[in-house]
């Protein structure tokens, strides 16, 4: 992924965390950075676009902590820890970062691939960067540091100039969203993958709907979860079909994969309002996921398949 320059009127950001994420983040390929449960990190200023530099805590001073790479962020939002498990493969849990349970939340940026600087730059080298009228290395810095977005891109291209680093400047070839047929075969390596007996296009019971993928938990057995995968844009026709199912099999979970929105936030926009109407039936049961999320979680863990069955095993 070619990381652009980010727009003039963006915010910019320090992300501080330690060199452990950031070597096990790059082995994994993860897009995801979170905050540790119940904490507020002002991220929301992010847009996507903006550039968050990474800042490592190094030997024993500050002036040693080193501006190892950076990350361009593509959406930032506030997670449950029951809908975490989406973001988990993507993201890289530390002892003093865990993942949020049940009951709680984290605050999370999603982002390109991370960059790694060939030259890192430490802190103390910083004094003639200067940021409200101190130098860089003098300011305090936390978990999350904004950058106001008149000195945003001084500052990051200072950090890149001594880093050695210059971000291309043409574009990458837009992303190819994938086929209806596509994030269903996902959807069926996936529950494979974590041990459940999976189904394509299976009917309800009465014959009335088919329903593009399933899980259970043993064959013959009633589904756990269902999966609608809506590309013609009539999002009640799939709300329709995962109602019926609920009537049928009284799923635990009933997922509804947009694919004409590539993140889960902006789905969510899209059908919640239709939840509290006719289908508030099914309010607390569905899940609502962009295409891209899914597409790019799968694309995370499919290295790790044959481990994850292995550790699915009961």
């Amino acid at each position: 992924m070619i990381v652009a320059m980010p727009p003039i009127s963006s915010f910019g950001g320090i992300v501080l965390t330690s060199r452990e994420w950031f070597e096990k983040c790059l082995e994994r390929n993860c897009t995801v950075f979170h905050f540790p449960p119940n904490k507020k990190p002002n991220i929301r200023v992010l847009s996507p676009g903006s550039v968050c530099m990474v800042l490592v805590k190094e030997g024993s001073s500050r002036k040693d902590w080193l501006f190892v790479g950076e990350l361009t962020v593509r959406s930032v939002k506030l997670v449950k820890g029951e809908e975490f498990p989406v973001y988990a493969p993507r993201a890289v849990e530390l002892p003093n970062a865990l993942f949020p349970k049940p009951g709680e939340s984290s605050w999370i940026i999603v982002f390109e691939r991370l960059i790694k600087y060939e030259r890192p730059v430490k802190l103390g080298d910083c004094t003639d960067i200067i940021v409200r009228n101190k130098p860089l290395s003098e300011q305090v810095i936390t978990g999350f540091t904004i950058l106001k977005p008149d000195m945003a891109i001084r500052v990051i291209n200072a950090v890149r100039t001594k880093a050695g680093y210059k971000p291309p400047t043409t574009q990458p070839p837009a992303e190819t969203k994938p086929s209806h047929d596509d994030l269903v075969r996902e959807l069926l390596e996936l529950g494979e993958w974590l041990g459940f007996v999976v189904k394509k296009e299976e009917y309800t019971p009465d014959k009335l709907y088919r329903i593009d993928v399933v899980w259970t938990d043993a064959e013959g057995h009633a589904p756990l979860k269902a999966f609608e995968v809506e590309i013609s844009g009539n999002v009640d026709n799939a709300l329709a079909r995962l109602t019926h199912t609920y009537d049928m099999w009284h799923c635990e979970q009933l997922w509804l994969v947009v694919s004409d929105e590539a993140e889960a936030e902006r789905a969510k926009k899209l059908v919640e309002p239709r939840l509290k109407g006719s289908f508030a039936k099914i309010k607390e049961k569905v899940k609502i996921l962009g295409w891209k999320e899914l597409h790019d979680m799968y694309n995370g863990i499919k290295s790790h398949s044959e481990l994850i069955k292995e550790l699915s095993k009961r």
